[in-house]
């Protein structure tokens, strides 16, 4: 019976202990994989940036230009000038400084108020700044040339009001010109200097010589637009004929420093007549220039588009003489009224009258980036819309658009393969498709020189120092070459005008 017992119970034993959950052992917690310094962007939201921008405003006694710091958000995709100028102009004072319109309300004037091309800044205000004095709109154009120096590559500026060349004389004959800089010296006396060269209440405007900055615009060789270029000039008087005739000489004259601009025809000599300079009810001027029946075929066969070679003439002469508001251009017996242009498509000129904003979309600016030749990448200075000259996403689309023999991108990159980008720090990470991967993969393209034709063109351009490329989102390590696309590429000068294995010309 005891046997029995003991039985029964250890039985009682195996059944209780079934019925009792046993714990089973958990692995142990891993690492979290390594994080990754940055993020793929996705969109363009990431060229947004805070930065200091120098704001120079005149002090409470009117003696002298004083800095301010002001925290803005610029964006890497424009040129900053814009939103700086925007701030400037809002800056109510303070205990030091005053606001630079005073009780008068300052703003910008049209849908493109700032242009910005060749380290030339040209700013169309509105009519509100023509209720200040001569002198404190002077002040206004020091400070704003002041304070867009201070930013990349502006070196001169140009003031417009409602579209129009301002006058710093009640005459209206003493052009403003192209203004630089002038920090170090104290306003009275700029002001002073500037007066000196005005002409004396009852003498003759035509019999007062002057010498002036001057901006000149000149057609790009491949028709696409115009581009600037500074220009110190001397004129035999102040009439509005003589500074035509004179802007008219210089522009035959040819650029000293521009590349890739066509040399400009005589100008003067295919013209039947003198400038006629007529006032107009709105308060501007018009100049009529008459030209032989035949001036568009002579231009042409000079190598130059006639409407770019039409646009510099008109944007020369509207950026300098004051008020000049038209451009009457007269061919033989008729009148100008239509041009047409391969990359602009057909403009339109009713009675003749041409103006500076007949010809906004012509301007251009001028970037460096890195195409193939004889094997090796070198730089190579192209032209783009002045507003798009500063968008990594503009650059990277014409760096795919390389002239044939010179391509360093295999074709096929759409703006909808650049899923985003950004800058961080001094990085830039682009972010291409997967499609774009694979038609690098199958490209058989040389990928080294691929990757540093983007991260010179981009380095150069942009102020980065280096670049993280991304593909649909993922680092990837190889497309189909030895070339490892997940690391960081540093811009490195000895990668550029070298030659590559796989390169061709």
């Amino acid at each position: 019976m005891n046997s029995r017992r003991i039985l029964c119970l250890f039985l009682s034993t195996l059944l209780l202990t079934g019925c009792v959950h046993t714990p089973v052992a958990q692995p142990s917690a891993t690492l979290p994989p390594a994080r990754q310094p940055y993020e793929a962007p996705i969109g363009d939201v990431g060229l947004n940036h805070q930065s200091i921008a120098a704001l120079y405003l005149p002090s409470l006694d009117g003696q002298q230009l004083l800095t301010f710091y002001e925290p803005l958000t610029l964006s890497h995709r424009q040129h900053p000038a814009e939103t700086i100028l925007r701030a400037l102009l809002a800056h109510p004072g303070n205990s030091r400084v005053r606001s630079l319109g005073g009780e008068v309300t300052l703003a910008l004037s049209g849908s493109n108020p700032v242009e910005v091309s060749g380290g030339v800044c040209t700013v169309n205000l509105a009519p509100s700044v023509l209720q200040l004095s001569t002198q404190d709109l002077y002040t206004v154009c020091l400070a704003i040339s002041a304070t867009l120096s201070e930013t990349d590559g502006i070196r001169y500026v140009n003031l417009l009001v409602a579209g129009l060349p301002v006058s710093m004389d009640v005459t209206g004959y003493l052009p403003l010109g192209s203004v630089s800089a002038q920090t170090c010296m104290e306003l009275p006396v700029l002001w002073e200097q500037l007066i000196a060269r005005r002409t004396p209440v009852g003498e003759n405007p035509a019999a007062m010589p002057l010498t002036a900055t001057a901006t000149l615009y000149f057609p790009l060789t491949d028709g696409t637009g115009i581009v600037p270029e500074i220009r110190r000039l001397s004129f035999a008087g102040q009439h509005p004929q003589q500074l035509v005739l004179g802007l008219l000489d210089a522009l035959a004259a040819g650029a000293d420093e521009l590349t890739n601009v066509a040399a400009m025809p005589d100008l003067p000599s295919m013209m039947l007549s003198s400038p006629e300079v007529t006032e107009l009810d709105s308060g501007g001027k018009r100049v009529t220039l008459h030209f032989v029946g035949d001036v568009r075929s002579r231009i042409a066969a000079a190598g130059i588009d006639p409407a770019c070679c039409f646009a510099a003439m008109v944007n020369t002469l509207t950026t300098f003489v004051p008020a000049l508001q038209q451009v009457c251009i007269r061919v033989g017996d008729g009148a100008l009224t239509s041009l047409h242009n391969a990359a602009r498509g057909s403009l339109l000129f009713p009675g003749g009258l041409h103006t500076r904003q007949d010809y906004a979309g012509y301007l251009m600016a001028q970037s460096t980036l890195y195409h193939l030749e004889s094997g090796a990448l070198h730089a190579h200075t192209v032209a783009l819309p002045y507003r798009s000259v500063n968008d990594p996403r503009a650059l990277l689309l014409t760096l795919a658009a390389a002239p044939a023999g010179h391509e360093v991108l295999p074709a096929g990159l759409t703006d909808a393969d650049l899923l985003g980008l950004s800058v961080d720090g001094d990085t830039l990470l682009i972010n291409l498709s997967a499609r774009y991967a694979e038609i690098i993969r199958q490209s058989g393209m040389d990928q080294q020189l691929m990757a540093y034709a983007i991260v010179g063109s981009m380095c150069d351009n942009l102020h980065v120092n280096r670049i993280r490329f991304y593909f649909a989102g993922e680092t990837l390590e190889h497309l189909g070459s030895d070339l490892v696309w997940s690391g960081e590429f540093l811009h490195n000068p000895g990668m550029l005008n070298r030659s590559y294995p796989g390169g061709t010309s």
